[in-house]
């Protein structure tokens, strides 16, 4: 149809989540590497939920597209953020029960996905019309057989979307549970209204305090007053139990050496693997990966693998070794099948009582009878297959909706579909077959299939550079001498030369003792250091060498010691202007007990030698005087008569002398208080969902593996 093209044209809805399409190797040159491995897809979790790559991939393109003009580095941050809160909020939506239902599906699809932004999907009032919509995805199921990149583009967005709008439903859920009847009243909004547009018009005066200090000699604070007031405010000086600790790092790295005999070694072993004829067991022996028996279509493969078999397709053909940072890779061909991307399919769903998401009580043995029987008879007369879904099938919704439809699977998503493998192009239209999974016995028919394609099977030997015992007692031996060196140094010293020796230096990390991991360093040998430098006989100066599983060491430097209470030395900096802006106080009011000041503003200034600035318009609600935020002169001056001179006011960078010659009362109509109910329930919203966002955080086990794939 016309606006499938126009989609298809549509630069922003293409491009806004490319990544879709791409996989997660785009993102990570070094991926390959891992391609292979057991957690290669995984980067964190949370409350042992996975984040796989994927997801990471997609929503980052996501931001990218939206966010342009921001760094890479700002947007992963970001990337990460976004999936942490959406894994907490779905996690907590679904401890209380909460669910998505079919009309919220597409209520949400509606609203709140890219389809509804899209002109040619809209009705004449320019909402999302279902009934063009739902045509447009049947035209997007049709063109499976199309090898087209823009349509498989489509099909990916769609893909994306469908999977996300559940996530964000069961999150608007939970934050709308929480939120109800959280709201701003009548009286607030008429008084952040007011605040608002209530002004004075006021004439001023402005004494900073240093020439108050200077013309009454205000300059000293005798030790005895900061004693005084330290002992009668202690509890304004608490402080906790802390330790500042700064680091020297010293990685454990291959020598040249090392290199060279590694190179040498990848060469050998590169040749018998090239004519060994065994090899699971050659992957089994001398790799440090698992044997993958996988086969993987060419777009499937990471792009330096989908060029080599576009040139080496033939079994044998022999890949790498290639070299990244550490790792060296080298991979053959070892099978190589036809198989299809799609299959379109339908089943008979025979469950027991040991399957997931059953009710129902029949026993193992029983099901598997029932589903040779009915399987026996579909192999004789395959035409009943839609007769049996209605009254065998135990999958109740696909069966009533969708005569047993599970719609169309894709490959590379590795569905569980058992022994029987649809994908295969052995396994032609039309057939049917008997699998086991873990929610039953499945009769499966084959109902269509996109066009086969073939698919690799790689040996794969995956192997890590390592330090040789002789680089490592090397490396030993330097970080000895430097720590012999240097333990006795001051911290600048000891940092200073720890970065001319070229190691990695983090400064100054305030730890507390219940605390298990160190910012920015997060080894699993941080809680040791931190208990080290909890002990009752540590002293600031002391050093200490730790070392890693991987044999990096971290010499600690402990740069200073904070215990419990107050120390006045630190404070006394703090809280001299604030006993100097005391005693001006204390001053101004006995100034005032002897009717020193007059109620008449140019006298005041005369004797200050000071201006009057004129006209000034103050309100509430930014309360900025003289360019700065003084609250305690915005208030004063709207509590005065008009052409009423104040007292001396404290402000914050000094005294002021104020006198209003105007005051601009707002309109007192409730219309106007609805804008400021709407603003204030968006704030008073936003605060809470950051506050929920913390404690959960908080309460939460994060695992962090970003750094795997950096």
């Amino acid at each position: 149809m016309n606006f499938l093209e126009k989609i298809r044209k549509n630069p922003w809805i293409l491009f806004f989540l490319i990544g879709i399409v791409m996989l997660s190797f785009i993102l990570d040159p070094h991926v390959l590497f891992k391609f292979f491995a057991e957690k290669s897809s995984i980067f964190g979790k949370v409350n042992g939920e996975n984040i796989s790559i994927k997801e990471y991939v997609d929503c980052f393109q996501f931001l990218k597209q939206l966010r342009q003009e921001e760094s890479d580095s700002h947007l992963k941050k970001e990337t990460w953020n976004l999936l942490i809160h959406e894994k907490l909020l779905n996690q907590q939506a679904m401890k209380l029960g909460i669910q998505n239902t079919k009309k919220d599906f597409w209520e949400a699809i509606s609203r709140q996905s890219i389809y509804s932004y899209i002109p040619e999907l809209q009705d004449s009032f320019g909402n999302l019309d279902l009934k063009k919509f739902q045509l447009y995805l049947k035209n997007l199921e049709n063109a499976s057989h199309v090898s087209n990149s823009q349509m498989e583009i489509e099909k990916n967005v769609w893909s994306y979307e469908k999977n996300s709008i559940p996530k964000r439903i069961l999150a608007k859920k939970y934050v709308e549970m929480l939120m109800y009847g959280l709201n701003t009243s009548l009286i607030e909004g008429e008084l952040n209204y007011k605040e608002k547009n209530f002004f004075s018009i006021i004439d001023y005066i402005f004494i900073p305090y240093s020439e108050i200090e200077h013309k009454y000699n205000m300059f000293l604070i005798e030790k005895n007053e900061i004693e005084n007031f330290i002992k009668k405010h202690k509890f304004l000086y608490k402080k906790e139990n802390l330790r500042s600790l700064s680091f020297a790092i010293c990685r454990s790295k291959p020598s040249l050496e090392d290199e060279k005999n590694m190179k040498n070694k990848m060469e050998k072993l590169f040749h018998k693997f090239k004519s060994t004829n065994k090899n699971y067991m050659f992957v089994l022996t001398k790799s440090e990966k698992p044997f993958d028996s996988n086969f993987y279509l060419k777009n499937h493969l990471p792009p330096i693998l989908q060029n080599f078999v576009v040139q080496n397709n033939k079994i044998g053909s022999m890949f790498g070794p290639i070299k990244e940072d550490n790792t060296y890779v080298m991979a053959k061909i070892i099978g190589k099948k036809m198989i299809s991307d799609s299959v379109l399919s339908s089943h008979i769903l025979i469950s027991h009582k040991e399957a997931i998401r059953s009710s129902n009580k029949r026993t193992k043995k029983e099901a598997e009878e029932i589903a040779n029987k009915v399987y026996k008879i579909l192999q004789k007369d395959p035409s009943k297959f839609e007769e049996f879904v209605k009254k065998k099938s135990d999958d109740l919704i696909n069966a009533k909706k969708n005569q047993g439809s599970l719609g169309w699977l894709k490959y590379n998503e590795q569905n569980s579909i058992g022994k029987f493998n649809i994908f295969d192009s052995e396994n032609k239209k039309r057939m049917i077959g008997l699998t086991e999974t873990q929610f039953g016995y499945h009769i499966i028919r084959i109902d269509d299939k996109s066009v086969p394609k073939p698919a690799y099977q790689f040996a794969v030997i995956v192997k890590t550079l390592i330090p040789s015992k002789k680089t490592e007692d090397r490396l030993y031996s330097r970080v000895r001498k430097f720590f012999g060196k240097n333990k006795n140094h001051k911290l600048n010293i000891f940092i200073n030369n720890a970065r001319k020796e070229g190691y990695e230096t983090i400064f100054l990390k305030y730890v507390k003792s219940a605390q298990w991991d160190i910012d920015d360093l997060k080894t699993e040998v941080d809680k040791e250091i931190i208990d080290w430098s909890f002990d009752k006989n540590r002293k600031e100066g002391d050093c200490h060498i730790f070392s890693t599983s991987n044999k990096d060491y971290i010499i600690v430097f402990l740069s200073k010691i904070q215990k419990e209470g107050f120390s006045m030395e630190e404070i006394k900096n703090d809280l001299i202007p604030f006993l100097k802006k005391e005693k001006i106080s204390r001053l101004l009011s006995n100034m005032e007990k002897r009717k020193f000041f007059t109620k008449n503003l140019e006298e005041i200034a005369s004797y200050f030698s000071k201006k009057i600035r004129k006209n000034c318009k103050i309100n509430f609600y930014d309360s900025i005087v003289n360019d700065h935020k003084e609250p305690k002169v915005v208030g004063y001056a709207s509590s005065l008569r008009l052409y009423e001179t104040s007292k001396p006011i404290l402000g914050e960078k000094g005294i002021f002398f104020v006198r209003p010659s105007k005051h601009i009362f707002p309109s007192k109509k409730p219309s106007y208080f609805s804008h400021e109910i709407e603003m204030l329930n968006a704030l008073l919203r936003r605060k809470m969902l950051e506050n929920i966002g913390n404690v959960l955080i908080k309460k939460s086990i994060i695992k962090d593996y970003r750094k795997h794939f950096q």
